[in-house]
């Protein structure tokens, strides 16, 4: 006999995050707010900073937090321009600050499962990002997809999202450390 699990009902804003962390829901789900898109990209930054902070010096990291927030902002203004979406602006910044928080959170929870799951001396920086690689193709793989459901091509999207994760989290994090 199957027993039917009851569905948490959620505000309709954060059931429309979990829609786009699970790759089932584009952008336009949300709400065109400059509040919340506003909001999304402080929490971003914050997040971003605080998981830089586990492995780097609190300065380096906030400019860290900083910089990627901003990046995040001129880089969907940068893409949506090109392909003559900016009427999507709000939405998209909206979808990938708010999703690229959630993973961020994420990471820093699984940071601390890896630093308590391989103390001292395993868990270095480079075993720890290792471990942390699936966040980063997860990074990926939604910025393409909220990409892609403001009409812009599969193969496009995807090298977008991709030159984004590599100049924030490679290029950035090594000119600040």
């Amino acid at each position: 006999m199957a027993m039917d699990i009851p569905k948490i009902q959620l505000p309709p804003t954060l059931q429309a995050f979990f829609d786009l962390l699970r790759l089932e829901r584009g952008p336009g789900v949300l709400p065109e707010s400059t509040q919340l898109m506003g909001t999304t990209v402080v929490i971003f930054g914050v997040l971003e900073a605080a998981l830089d902070m586990m492995d780097h010096s609190v300065l380096g990291s906030i400019a860290f937090g900083v910089l990627s927030a901003g990046f995040l902002v001129a880089f969907a203004y940068g893409v949506l321009k090109a392909y003559k979406r900016e009427d999507a602006f709000v939405r998209v910044v909206t979808a990938m600050a708010g999703t690229g928080a959630a993973i961020a959170l994420i990471s820093i929870v699984l940071h601390f499962v890896f630093a308590i799951a391989l103390p001292p001396p395993l868990p270095s920086d480079r075993l720890v990002r290792f471990l942390l690689f699936p966040m980063i193709a997860w990074m990926v793989f939604l910025y393409s997809w909220i990409l892609r459901h403001v009409s812009i091509r599969t193969i496009p999207a995807f090298a977008a999202a991709t030159t984004y994760v590599i100049v924030v989290d490679w290029i950035f994090g090594t000119l600040l450390h």
